[in-house]
This record gives C-alpha cells, sequence and structure tokens, in this order.
C-alpha cells in the first residue's frame, strides 16, 4: 500500500478510498479511509540542517560528529488561518508543494505523524495532499483515534488474558439478544 518494491512511496489505494468516502459518507467509507491511512507512509516536506558538532568521548577524545535537524514545513488554511503539516502520498503530490526553503520529502508513517502533531502545540494538525485531496487531521481527530485505539488494544489483551484463563468474554448486547429470544 504505502511503499513499493523499489522503496517509492505510493498510496493509490488511500487515494481511491478517499474519494470512494466523499462520494459517499458514512461510518464505513469513513473508517476505512481511516484505517488505510493508520497503515500508510507518507511523504513529509522538511529542511535537514547537516549541523556538525564537536564532541567530546567517554575517554574525552574530541572528534567532529553530525547532529542532522529536520525544519518541517508548515501550511496555512486560508479559512481557519489554523497551520498544519502537509503530508503527501506520493512524489507528484510532494512536487505540488513550492517554498523557498530546499526542502526533501521524509519518509513518515500515522504514529510519527500523530506525535509530531501531538508535540507540536502550535498547529491544528496535518493535512493530506493540501493542494488536491486536502484531507485534515486536526489535533482533535488524532486524540479520538488514539482513544479509540487505546480503547481496542485494551479490549484484545482482556480477550486474550481471557482466553488464556479459558474464559468465554461475549458483549452486553450479545447477552441481550439471546435474552430476548421467544420460545414456540
Amino acid at each position: 500500500m504505502a511503499e513499493n518494491e523499489n522503496n517509492v512511496v505510493r498510496n493509490d489505494e488511500l487515494l481511491e478510498a478517499v474519494k470512494e468516502m466523499r462520494a459517499d459518507f458514512n461510518a464505513h467509507t469513513q473508517s476505512k479511509v481511516i484505517n488505510m491511512v493508520l497503515r500508510s507512509t507518507f511523504l513529509v516536506p522538511a529542511v535537514i540542517n547537516r549541523n556538525t558538532q564537536l564532541v567530546a568521548d567517554n575517554q574525552n577524545h574530541l572528534k567532529f560528529e553530525d547532529k542532522p535537524q529536520a525544519k518541517f514545513l508548515l501550511v496555512k488554511n486560508q479559512k481557519t488561518g489554523g497551520t498544519f503539516f502537509p503530508v503527501f502520498t506520493d512524489s507528484d503530490e510532494l512536487n505540488k508543494m513550492h517554498s523557498e526553503e530546499n526542502f526533501q520529502g521524509v519518509k513518515m508513517k500515522f504514529p510519527d505523524l500523530a506525535t509530531l502533531t501531538e508535540q507540536t502545540k502550535t498547529v491544528a494538525g496535518f493535512v493530506i495532499n493540501p493542494m488536491s485531496t486536502n484531507l485534515p487531521f486536526t489535533q482533535e481527530m488524532l486524540a479520538s483515534i488514539k482513544k479509540q485505539l487505546a480503547e481496542a488494544r485494551a479490549k484484545r489483551q482482556a480477550e486474550q488474558q481471557a482466553q488464556a484463563q479459558g474464559i468465554t468474554m461475549t458483549s452486553a448486547s450479545d447477552n441481550a439478544a439471546s435474552d430476548t429470544k421467544t420460545e414456540e
């Protein structure tokens, strides 16, 4: 889905799912897009500075070390004024980004994007393909996704522990359905 055998980032299935969601917005199409985003790799424009520093090792020998630093670019939503990290599904979309700064595309997966966004309180979120698809993920959406993932993980772990102990877990709705069956 995200990277092919040539190590090229492509997210054609995600773009198709976004089109499907926009044509028929419902819980299923939205969930499909979110699940694909969770598994995708994106290109994030960043200016990489290779700072060389003089560093002492544990025996006090001095040596020069490269300490690269990344500065991620931002885009501004003209309607709301909010700033977002732009992320791109492929190099064609990345090439639509114009900046006076010499940037390169850094490959990032969703968890890294979410962490970067969460740690940068001054941004409203990140936006996929801001020059075309323009699919935003706000701080609030990311918090909700994170909460849902944590709840699903906890439920899965509880089920695994119960299964290991020989306990079968059912939901309240399963029990209610079996309680309402009528005898003939």
